[in-house]
């Protein structure tokens, strides 16, 4: 009898060779990030999207409930800028921080531009944590609120600290730091973590919002809870997360701006697609309260920032493939620069 696993061998199927990836662990990844400025790579990515250099698919969404009832999905973000190919998947289960896990996970991956093979996979949590904290510094200069003095957080999370910190150094006029969290302890781990400016845990978001001329919401709340009335007068709220603003806020806005139209529109899981949908909210230009701008538009000078406005404005970026995909070619050609990765041969 002829040995079965003859049939799939290389010689009886004259496959030529899958090739060699090579592996980047989170540490690899972080040693990477220090050579170079992610917030100049979102920067000029958000402006070749709005250029039309880039390509944006739509997501791929998968949900469901695990064995604790708990809310878990999986997405695929392929993504193409300039010669740049690749694609995040981010899977997250609200159930992962009880059982010691970050809430969010995934890879990175890498395609070579003329083969289409994949070069490089890379841990994602940390870039995709990375990433939203830059389009909102990013966002924040081109709303016009490079100056603010006053910050707040709410949500002191891993998206949470990280937005902290990366915005500690950057906003160089910051003098205070306001932070929430349903977990004190959570919140007073991060005020320790934070060098320069005088921090301050509140017991109420509500609090923490109305002392800060820049509010960045990055909870897990699945319901808007926060009103028009807690916002400082011409502040800047950053809608990281899914829920926390009600529909008043985004309605009452000054100025609403978003990264991409198209996936507002597609999304009416997130209260701002769900008013789109509703024709409470329109594109730029529409019948109803409009979406102001695009933070590619605004980048570009396409369209014009408001600049700090009465009662307030809004900066509620979705999270586009190709700002992740931009990042992962910036870090696999740091890690080829600096000879850091495992290089796996897949056959």
């Amino acid at each position: 009898m002829v040995p079965l696993v003859t049939w799939f061998d290389e010689a009886a199927t004259g496959l030529a060779g899958a090739g060699e990836v090579t592996l980047l662990s989170r540490d690899d990844v972080r040693r990477c990030l220090a050579g170079f400025d992610p917030v100049d790579v979102v920067r000029a990515t958000l402006e070749d999207h709005d250029r039309g250099a880039t390509v944006l698919p739509a997501e791929a969404y998968l949900r469901w409930e695990n064995s604790h009832g708990a809310y878990t999905r999986s997405i695929g973000m392929p993504g193409a800028v300039r010669s740049h190919y690749g694609m995040k998947i981010i899977n997250a289960s609200v159930s992962n921080p009880a059982a010691g896990l970050e809430r969010a996970g995934g890879l990175g991956l890498s395609f070579d531009p003329e083969t289409a093979r994949i070069t490089t996979i890379m841990e994602a949590g940390l870039l995709s944590a990375v990433r939203t904290a830059a389009v909102s510094a990013a966002g924040i200069d081109a709303a016009g609120y490079a100056e603010a003095r006053s910050l707040a957080v709410v949500g002191c999370g891993a998206q949470g600290r990280m937005h902290a910190l990366l915005l500690a150094r950057r906003l160089p006029g910051l003098r205070t730091v306001a932070l929430y969290d349903r977990s004190p302890e959570v919140a007073a781990a991060l005020a320790a973590a934070l060098p320069g400016p005088e921090v301050t845990v509140h017991d109420s978001a509500r609090a923490a919002v109305s002392a800060a001329e820049i509010a960045v919401f990055t909870t897990t709340a699945d319901d808007g809870y926060a009103e028009p009335d807690w916002a400082r007068p011409g502040a800047l709220l950053v809608n990281v997360s899914l829920g926390d603003l009600t529909d008043a806020v985004f309605l009452e806005a000054a100025a609403v701006y978003v990264d991409d139209l198209d996936l507002v529109a597609d999304n009416p899981r997130r209260p701002l697609g769900r008013l789109m949908a509703a024709g409470r909210i329109s594109r730029p230009g529409g019948p109803a309260r409009p979406i102001d701008a695009t933070l590619g538009g605004l980048l570009t000078g396409r369209y014009q920032a408001r600049g700090v406005a009465h009662p307030f404005v809004v900066l509620n970026p979705f999270g586009m493939g190709v700002l992740d995909v931009a990042l992962y070619a910036a870090v696999a050609e740091q890690a080829r620069r600096s000879g850091l990765g495992t290089a796996v041969h897949l056959g």
